[in-house]
């Protein structure tokens, strides 16, 4: 994103931020956007009809990156606060669309919904228990955007252990994947999961993108390896 555009998301956000200084206050589509854009998932979480809030960052798991993965946090920030304030019905039922989006009969396959559910995943633990299964089974289903599903794995991790089948041996075998960054996520994913990596098998300079720590980062395995040292096992 250059100079120009990120200027225009301040502003944007800056005038936004003006118009809520006081509650309640409703957010349209065109200022959830920005809003994601920027990553103020707070001030989406508090604004007034939350729900409505929810639904609408559904239609934006449609877009490019990094705002896809913008839009999941969002999402998850959202269906956390939801949670609290108990909806976890609610909740469940975002998930469920969230996974009839990624069937071919729903009509409108939704390539980032595995993002978001692992960040309701990671915010939502209770609206979650049901689902983590499903979300694990994800990695077998050849049509869903495999780094997005391990993606979503790792946001959503200190869930998942009790996950079935076991989430660990069920992703160790992406540490070989032909694509660097599958391997890459697989490696991350594990690392949160509590699994220990053997730092012989975790080689290559061959470069890549990943979304990490807020960000894509351009980067290779051995780069990689250095930003998760605490997961090898040396």
């Amino acid at each position: 994103m250059d100079k120009r555009n990120k200027l225009k998301i301040k502003l944007g956000c800056l005038k936004i931020m003006s118009e809520i200084m006081s509650k309640p206050y409703k957010i349209n589509k065109n200022a959830l956007r920005q809003l994601v854009e920027a990553r103020m998932y707070s001030k989406i979480a508090s604004a007034e009809r939350k729900k409505r809030t929810a639904t609408t960052l559904i239609s934006f798991l449609y877009g490019s990156e990094p705002f896809v993965f913008y839009a999941a946090e969002a999402l998850g920030t959202i269906c956390g606060v939801l949670e609290k304030e108990n909806e976890s019905e609610f909740v469940r039922e975002i998930l469920r669309r969230l996974f009839w989006h990624l069937r071919d009969e729903s009509g409108a396959y939704c390539k980032g919904a595995p993002l978001a559910i692992g960040e309701i995943g990671r915010n939502a633990p209770i609206a979650f228990e049901g689902f983590k299964n499903m979300l694990l089974s994800l990695l077998r289903n050849e049509e869903v955007e495999l780094r997005y599903v391990i993606y979503g794995i790792s946001r959503a991790a200190m869930h998942m252990l009790d996950a079935y089948p076991n989430p660990i041996e069920e992703l160790l075998p992406f540490l070989q994947h032909e694509d660097p960054a599958i391997r890459g996520y697989a490696a991350i994913a594990l690392c949160k999961l509590g699994a220990k990596l053997e730092k012989d098998h975790f080689k290559g300079d061959e470069e890549f993108e990943i979304y990490f720590e807020g960000k894509i980062l351009k980067t290779n395995l051995e780069r990689l390896k250095a930003l998760i040292s605490d997961c090898f096992d040396y």
